[in-house]
């Protein structure tokens, strides 16, 4: 990830959206997209400032291994929850929210927050359609 672009889209000098990751075909077909690449627009970091101000920037460093290792959850026909347990960096919970656009010619970030412990667990309770699995949330699911 270009993290000289994220700040940019941060401060506002950069409007054009950012690449995050190229996601499994799988995903994206499942989404209704026929594109892989997973975008993060200026007007989502404007939302992500204004709603969820605890989350560091930094954090942004998980978002291309969550959108490429992360569970999917299908919670709509073209949006997927997805759940990641960093154990590199910061040690926590991961929750991405990733949308096709109507012609499924663009796939974006549209939300990106870390969660506690119990915040997971009852994503992992919600009745969801599993689109594709992580093996980490697989040992983690095995281990409680």
């Amino acid at each position: 990830m270009d993290f000289e672009h994220l700040l940019g889209l941060h401060t506002g000098t950069h409007q054009e959206p950012l690449p995050i990751a190229d996601i499994d075909p799988i995903v994206a077909r499942a989404l209704g997209a026929h594109v892989r690449r997973v975008f993060l627009s200026a007007e989502t970091v404007r939302k992500q400032l204004a709603h969820h101000r605890a989350l560091p920037i930094s954090a942004y460093r998980c978002a291309k291994v969550c959108l490429v290792r992360g569970e999917y959850r299908q919670d709509g026909p073209r949006s997927a929850v997805v759940l990641f347990t960093d154990t590199v960096w910061f040690g926590t919970h991961f929750r991405a929210y990733v949308k096709a656009t109507r012609a499924g010619d663009e796939l974006y970030l549209a939300s990106f927050l870390m969660m506690r412990d119990r915040d997971l667990r009852r994503e992992q309770r919600k009745p969801y359609p599993i689109i594709r699995p992580s093996p980490e949330m697989r040992k983690e699911a095995e281990a409680s």
